[in-house]
């Protein structure tokens, strides 16, 4: 399964983008998922999980953003349903970009076909991003792509978020 817009394509995370991931994405976030290593087995093991909930139709998925017709990976989509914090009908949407790709559009782009993909197959209702205030690309993101402020919250282990919502 494929979703594309012509300019980018959301494609379920492999095992095999690992490598690709490691090299291109910022590092203070790739080290963030094994609490501190960065290490290519962290992020294995991660989109491992990913893979795996893919396989099972569970409540987490990975998707894999890329241009070149599939072939380049330039970051990751993902999308939770079962977060502590979302309503009934929520789904929880994170995106990175690699910092070599970030200014072009391509952020927007892939929330966009992350919420085609959540409209098509029913899994949500209303989409969340909930975003660090102080990441003025990030919010931009949200406001092209048509996500309204809802509102804000401060987390002690996330920090200061502000939540923007969109209805599918």
């Amino acid at each position: 399964m494929q979703l594309s817009d012509g300019v980018i394509a959301l494609r379920p995370i492999a095992v095999a983008d690992a490598q690709a991931h490691l090299a291109g994405a910022d590092p203070e976030r790739v080290r963030g998922l094994d609490g501190g290593l960065g290490s290519l087995e962290s992020v294995t093991a991660h989109f491992e999980q990913y893979v795996a909930s893919w396989a099972a139709q569970g409540s987490a998925r990975m998707f894999a953003v890329t241009v070149d017709d599939g072939e380049t990976l330039v970051g990751t989509l993902e999308i939770q349903t079962d977060r502590f914090y979302l309503a009934a009908g929520q789904a929880d949407m994170i995106f990175e970009l690699h910092p070599a790709k970030r200014g072009q559009g391509l952020a927007t782009r892939a929330v966009i076909l992350g919420c085609r993909y959540l409209a098509r197959t029913g899994l949500a209702e209303e989409v969340v991003l909930r975003i660090d205030p102080a990441s003025a690309a990030a919010v931009g993101v949200a406001r092209r792509a048509g996500f309204h402020y809802m509102r804000s919250s401060d987390d002690p282990a996330e920090g200061p978020l502000d939540w923007y919502v969109q209805a599918l």
